[in-house]
């Protein structure tokens, strides 16, 4: 028997909102993008698999996967109709599920989900999976990464440095370093969303450009300008692929827009969603 899949329920008031996080950052790191939310909506999130005690990195060989487990665990919660706002990652599973079963969602919101150039995916599909995870400098970089520190403080203080937080405040990455460091066994302390499993993520990227060609719900994509994910092309492009779609650019904000801008983006969100 299929064990029921953990979440986060946030509280809150009003429409349900389901978000799916990103690669490598567990729900709690969005603590201020929620904390503005709540006052408004109810929130929870799902935890995906990487974050599954005893679940294997080779069990993912797709995306298509995690948006199946987002499925699952909407059907185990009886909900239906709700507001899917999903990150990075998270974005692509959330809109790979809206098409699979669009009676789950009534709209989206689109987080600099990770819509990659075209040639991108047929390298991919192309070059067996050994040979991506030696060439591709995304995942190669991943597994060299440190993942271990003597203490909270000291993980923070390597992350301070960290070109990726360079846009978040002191309160934002204490709270990636309280919720994506976990402490081990060994009483030292560890990444939560360990880094095999976040190069199993970047190694099995699924293409969304036909999904989000389909899409029937009404949709808000959000991108930071600085963003090393959706180029300048790309996004252009992504603006002329489905009419229910609206797009939003974050200036002086990258990839991690949503825990750089958490204020900022819940009242943009708060916006779309009240008035469409």
């Amino acid at each position: 028997m299929k064990k029921s899949i953990p979440f986060v329920d946030f509280g809150g008031q009003g429409d349900v909102i389901h978000l799916a996080h990103a690669n490598g950052f567990p729900p709690r790191t969005y603590a201020k993008l929620i904390e503005a939310m709540t006052p408004h909506y109810r929130v929870i999130g799902v935890k995906a698999r990487p974050l599954w005690e005893g679940t294997k990195p080779e069990s993912l060989d797709t995306w298509r996967k995690a948006a199946d487990d987002l499925i699952r665990f909407l059907d185990e919660q009886g909900l239906s109709n709700i507001i899917g706002m999903g990150h990075s990652f998270g974005a692509v599973c959330t809109i790979i599920a809206a098409n699979k079963r669009p009676d789950l969602f009534k709209k989206l919101v689109l987080i600099e989900p990770v819509v990659l150039p075209n040639w991108y995916y047929l390298f991919t599909r192309l070059t067996p999976h050994f040979l991506v995870k030696r060439m591709n400098p995304i995942v190669k970089k991943t597994l060299v990464r440190r993942d271990r520190w003597t203490s909270r403080e000291e993980a923070f203080r390597q992350f301070r440095k960290n070109r990726l937080f360079a846009g978040t405040d002191d309160n934002a990455l204490w709270d990636y370093v309280n919720h994506g460091v976990t402490e081990n066994e060994k009483g030292g302390f560890s990444l939560a969303y360990s880094k095999e499993w976040e190069a199993r993520v970047y190694l099995t990227i699924t293409d969304p450009w036909r999904e989000l060609k389909q899409l029937k719900q009404p949709f808000l994509v959000i991108r930071g300008e600085t963003s090393d994910t959706i180029f300048p092309h790309v996004w252009e492009k992504l603006k002329t692929v489905n009419p229910a779609g609206q797009f939003i650019e974050f200036k002086d904000a990258g990839h991690i827009v949503p825990i750089e801008k958490p204020t900022e983006v819940a009242e943009t969100i708060r916006m779309y969603l009240h008035s469409n």
